[in-house]
C-alpha cells in the first residue's frame, strides 16, 4: 500500500467495474439472443415449428440474473437509508 494509493482498493474497484459495467449487459445479450433462437427466429426470419423451448429456458434465466444484479445493487447503495426509514438492516447496514 502507497500512502497515495490503495493498489489493492484500485484493483478491486477495476475488476467489479469490468464485470457490472461488461458482464451484465453480456449476459443481457445472450438471454436476448438465446431468446431469439429458441422461439425459432433467426436474422429476422420466423422459421415456424423449429422452437427451442431449452433456449428460452436459459434467455429467462439470464435475465432472471442481470434483473437480481440489478437490485442487489439498488439495495445496497440504499442499504442505510431502507434501514433508517424501516428498521430493516441489509447488506452490511448497521443502525445508527
Amino acid at each position: 500500500m502507497n500512502g497515495w494509493l490503495d493498489v489493492g482498493a484500485l484493483l478491486k474497484v477495476l475488476v467489479f467495474g469490468i464485470v457490472a459495467g461488461a458482464g451484465l449487459p453480456a449476459l443481457f445479450a445472450v438471454g436476448v439472443r438465446s431468446q431469439a433462437v429458441g422461439a425459432g427466429t433467426i436474422d429476422g426470419q420466423h422459421l415456424a415449428g423449429d422452437r427451442r423451448p431449452l433456449l428460452t429456458a436459459a434467455a429467462y434465466l439470464c435475465f432472471a440474473l442481470v434483473a437480481v444484479a440489478i437490485v442487489a445493487g439498488v439495495l445496497f447503495v440504499a442499504r442505510d437509508f431502507i434501514g433508517h426509514h424501516t428498521g430493516w438492516y441489509v447488506l452490511g447496514a448497521e443502525p445508527s
